[in-house]
């Protein structure tokens, strides 16, 4: 693969519009519940912020500890992992299971390796989302729809903007492989919310 076939394949989680309207946790956020080991609390309160540690997708079979933070780049678009394996969590969005939505972006494909997020598309409501924190909790979201948009008419707001309750996103490419430009037109991003929050462990 060339060096400009590389740049390209590395954009193409790369959403094509300014991320002008960002997520992340409410001044406004209830306090957050503080989990016993072993404890499941189903319609959870939102949780403190904490980094993302893994991913579980079942409907998929999607089980990962591979992730990364993700920023912006300098035209202020969303970055992409640098690996086709790697999930990666925007940094300026609200932390998985705190107050606003969590973004969460992976390839579809990378250098012709298999993309963790590959099969998101084939994903359907109700379908769950287990997000791992580095507190020992985890978040798990239901998901809500699916879509797939135009990358020139990327839901920016729908994807960013702050939400009352905790929320998930999930993106990546998807629609049809444009040779020309080597890219994706499409995006698939998944919608969902939290509906359960659970600490590993043994209560004493």
């Amino acid at each position: 693969m060339t060096g400009r076939l590389t740049a390209f394949v590395l954009a193409l989680l790369a959403i094509g519009v300014l991320v002008a309207v960002v997520g992340g946790e409410s001044d406004a956020a209830p306090p957050a519940p503080a989990l016993a080991p072993g404890q499941r609390v189903a319609v959870p309160a939102p949780l403190p912020p904490a980094e993302i540690t893994g991913v579980d997708i079942p409907s998929i079979g999607l089980s990962t500890e591979d992730t990364t933070d993700l920023g912006l780049r300098a035209d202020n678009s969303l970055d992409v992992p640098r690996r086709a394996s790697t999930v990666g969590w925007y940094e300026g969005s609200a932390s998985p299971g705190a107050v606003g939505p969590a973004v969460l972006a992976a390839h579809v494909n990378l250098r012709g390796d298999y993309g963790a997020f590959a099969r998101i598309g084939l994903m359907s409501p109700g379908e769950t989302v287990a997000v791992h924190r580095d507190d020992d909790t985890t978040a798990v979201f239901t998901v809500d729809r699916v879509d797939q948009v135009a990358k020139n008419a990327f839901p920016t707001d729908a994807v960013y903007a702050p939400t009352p309750d905790s929320q998930i996103r999930l993106i990546t490419c998807g629609g049809v492989f444009d040779h020309r430009m080597i890219t994706y037109e499409d995006n698939i991003v998944v919608y969902g919310h939290l509906t359960e929050a659970y600490r590993e462990g043994r209560a004493d």
